[in-house]
């Protein structure tokens, strides 16, 4: 609904209320009996209008009052009319058939085609031509490169991000990449450079473990059964395990927080402001770094050539446009009563289509109203006629004003 309407409908309410109240002190006089008069009726045409214009579509102050929230109410039968509108006024079964099979009569542009075949390809052929000769590459490619640069430059950071971020996870890409890594990570542990690796770096650490007493026994007595083969065969093996379980198992702990952090990191990406000035330097940056207005003309010059070479070697008019034309108009030419069973045939099967789906203009009507539920439909109502409601409010406020003046002015000479 219209802010402007709504507040001068309740401003020219609150106008009589409060002339109304103010003219209680003067309403023994004549002039101020005439204007308490005004004001008085003015105030109840308009609290009459607003109820009647609120009683449409809700009930005023949520009261139940009889006959109120009219459009909630009747719905039904609101909808079943508009369907019997468009079904049987508008947009009837004869209204259909008779406008789409008025385009189904091409005997204007075949005769059309016919007398001009040539000069038609002739001069398609030759705009064309000239039309790519004269484009002026050297003029429109800084124009289409600073537009360019402009949209990457208006493109919202932010925005892209939010986008990427949720397309990601909306997708489950950030899913997939982990097992992606999880499998390429699996790959490489499995290697025996990895296990020797891994048993190394196990007796190391076991070697510089200090400990005294019963566990520092423990661990020597470790240390010296292990070798680094086993350590690294231990090692290779244990992580292999978890990395194959986080493969396999959806629900397993740590692929579920990985994922999770993964996640939260993918959703705050909008927000990092770090990222964010990398991705607008990026933008920046990009242009120059394809040399873009260079590309562009490399390319439009590209284009225009290959292009002008299709024309000039006949090809556009012998491939496109000469078999076109002489293809329906030697239809036509040869065949002069081929037309008719053909507009027939095109006729009933455009009313056979009409007939047995006409009824889904009224379906398609109803189906686009139940999407909505009273509240949006009642919002949009308000959206396209509660302006022009509200005026219903101000005009009763000041017919009622002006009426009380009339009312109490004969009331004060008789």
């Amino acid at each position: 609904m219209a802010k402007q309407p709504k507040h001068t409908a309740i401003l020219s309410l609150g106008v009589m209320a409060a002339g109304f109240a103010l003219t209680f002190p003067v309403a023994g006089s004549g002039w101020g009996s005439l204007l308490h008069g005004g004001f008085e009726a003015g105030l109840v045409g308009g609290l009459a209008d607003w109820f009647a214009v609120t009683a449409l579509f809700r009930r005023p102050l949520g009261l139940p009052i009889p006959h109120t929230a009219l459009l909630p109410r009747n719905r039904d039968k609101v909808v079943r009319s508009l369907v019997n509108v468009m079904e049987n006024e508008f947009l009837t079964k004869d209204s259909i058939k008779s406008k789409v099979n008025g385009y189904l009569t091409p005997e204007r542009m075949i005769g059309l085609a016919e007398r001009h075949l040539e000069d038609a390809v002739r001069a398609a052929s030759a705009l064309g031509e000239y039309a790519l000769r004269q484009l002026p590459l050297e003029r429109i490619v800084p124009v289409l490169a600073r537009e360019l640069r402009g949209l990457l430059g208006r493109l919202d950071a932010s925005a892209v991000l939010r986008l990427a971020a949720d397309t990601t996870i909306s997708r489950g890409y950030e899913e997939k990449a982990l097992l992606f890594l999880l499998a390429k990570t699996e790959g490489l542990v499995a290697r025996d450079s990895v296990r020797r690796q891994l048993g190394a770096m196990a007796a190391q650490s076991l070697a510089n473990v200090q400990a005294k007493g019963f566990m520092g026994f423990a661990v020597g007595a470790f240390a010296g059964f292990m070798s680094e083969d086993k350590l690294g065969d231990m090692l290779q093996n244990a992580i292999l395990s978890n990395l194959r379980g986080m493969r396999a198992y959806p629900d397993h702990p740590l692929r579920q927080t990985i994922l999770t952090e993964m996640r939260r990191v993918i959703d705050e990406l909008p927000e990092n402001e770090k990222v964010l000035r990398e991705v607008n330097a990026a933008k920046e940056q990009l242009p120059d770094r394809l040399n873009l207005e260079a590309r562009l003309l490399v390319w439009g010059e590209e284009l225009r050539r290959r292009l002008l070479g299709f024309i000039e070697e006949g090809r556009f008019a012998d491939e496109i446009v000469r078999p076109a034309l002489s293809a329906l108009v030697g239809r036509y030419k040869n065949e002069p009563d081929a037309l008719v069973p053909v507009q027939q045939w095109l006729q009933n099967r455009v009313a056979g289509v009409v007939d047995d789906n006409h009824s889904r203009i009224g379906q398609l009507v109803r189906e686009n109203l139940d999407k909505l539920d009273n509240a949006t439909l009642i919002r949009m109502i308000e959206e396209k006629i509660g302006g022009d409601l509200q005026w219903i409010r101000v005009n009763g406020a000041v017919c009622g004003f002006l009426i009380g003046l009339v009312l109490e002015g004969i009331n004060l000479l008789t």
